[in-house]
């Protein structure tokens, strides 16, 4: 019977635009319960699923990865409405040791748009809680899970893959930390213009450093919706920025289209009537978002994307660099896991010609006992006695048995050990 192997399929930010991971996430096509189902049909044996923003991968094993593959892009294809031309070029495909260093390069942050950040491995780990629950994660999984989390702490604490501020989002927040000279965060109201990505990820910032009121404002009111019910902010559209201003210390814009939000005329008189309460102004629009003049308003400071980007660039190339001593970590846990499979195969052996040992010892020291009339206590010494001859026996039978798996001969030895005890 073939072995079960692993695999990862699904799509994620470097193949897939957000469209499509969007129309899949949205589809229906995955969730814990469809693994279930696919579990109990027997078309996997273990599977997992691991959902973000970025990425909708499934990880399982199988007997038969071709039908397991068939069956999973079937269904990706059926719940999007997608046409297999338009959907398949974007899927990936892993198997064995491929989808092992994958995984654990997920986990490590390896594979994130940011390299090296530490938000997927709490999701990667959440896949895995969730596997648990709905009781589709089993030997395999565990433990290649288990080892996926190893391997990314390992790369935390040994490399400065981790290390600085990568994206201009953190590195703005940072600049509002400093520019505030030790006054708290917590204490103010912050206003973020736009609903994209990086919105989202200021958004996330702030709500982590918990501002007193935090309000998103967009054009689109959808989008500012969905981002503002995340964090449990205020939603603003443009007709109430004048309102949104007069509330907020701290400011950041990064609105799309290169759009003009915040000019010095038109701003004033708000500003005025804040009598004297500073802004905090930081632009991370590209083209500008906030005309230059605004920063010549009393009591405000302003802050564009150049003064973020350099310090985000330099740590990101820090981050490459200590990615490649990553990859040697990498290699090393592949390895490692790559034993402990190989290894399986050993396991019935040992299990069978322990179990005959064991049933054989029981079986004469039963008969030797009922032949005498020996008291307990020599009884129990006859047990430690047998005990003990039956692991010095066995020992290097054993030893041999759980390195078969090393041999190029591997499956021709374990025949051998079975044949010559009988195991079969």
């Amino acid at each position: 019977m073939a072995a079960n192997e692993i695999f990862v399929l699904g799509v994620a930010h470097r193949e897939a635009g957000v469209e499509i991971r969007e129309l899949l996430q949205g589809s229906g096509a995955f969730t814990a319960e469809a693994l279930f189902r696919f579990q109990t049909a027997g078309v996997l044996d273990e599977a997992l699923l691991i959902s973000t923003c970025n990425r909708l991968e499934v990880v399982g094993t199988t007997r038969d990865v071709k039908a397991a593959r068939e069956r999973i892009e079937e269904r990706m294809c059926f719940f999007s409405g997608l046409e297999p031309e338009e959907l398949l070029p974007t899927v990936h495909f892993y198997t064995g040791e491929e989808a092992v260093e994958y995984l654990f390069r997920v986990a490590s942050g390896l594979d994130s748009r940011v390299v090296g950040e530490t938000q997927i491995l709490g999701q990667v780990k959440e896949a895995f809680r969730e596997a648990m629950v709905f009781r589709t994660a089993g030997l395999m999984i565990n433990h290649l899970f288990h080892k996926s989390f190893h391997t990314a702490k390992r790369i935390r604490t040994e490399t400065g893959v981790a290390s600085g501020r990568v994206s201009v989002a953190s590195a703005a927040i940072a600049s509002c930390q400093e520019a505030l000279g030790g006054a708290d965060m917590a204490s103010m109201s912050a206003l973020v213009v736009g609903a994209g990505e990086m919105s989202s990820l200021l958004a996330s910032h702030l709500h982590t450093h918990g501002v007193r009121q935090l309000t998103i404002l967009s054009r689109s009111l959808g989008r500012a919706q969905a981002l503002a019910s995340r964090f449990g902010a205020e939603v603003r559209t443009i007709p109430q920025l004048g309102e949104a201003l007069l509330e907020s210390d701290l400011i950041f814009t990064a609105a799309g289209g290169g759009a003009r939000v915040l000019i010095k005329d038109e701003i004033a008189p708000i500003h005025a009537k804040r009598e004297g309460r500073p802004w905090w102004i930081f632009d991370l629009g590209v083209p500008r978002n906030v005309e230059g003049a605004v920063g010549e308003l009393e009591a405000v400071t302003l802050k564009n994307v150049d003064a973020f980007s350099a310090e985000a660039e330099q740590s990101l190339e820090r981050r490459r660099s200590e990615a490649l001593r990553a990859d040697v970590i990498i290699r090393e846990e592949v390895s490692k896991f790559k034993e402990w499979t190989s290894s399986l195969a050993t396991q019935p052996t040992i299990k069978d010609l322990t179990y005959l040992a064991e049933k054989a010892r029981r079986v004469e020291l039963q008969r030797t006992v009922s032949r005498n009339d020996f008291s307990e206590k020599e009884i129990q010494s006859l047990d430690a006695m047998t005990r003990a001859l039956v692991r010095r026996l066995l020992h290097h039978p054993l030893m041999f048995t759980k390195s078969c798996h090393r041999h190029w001969r591997a499956e021709f030895n374990l025949g051998m050990v079975r044949r010559i005890f009988g195991l079969d």
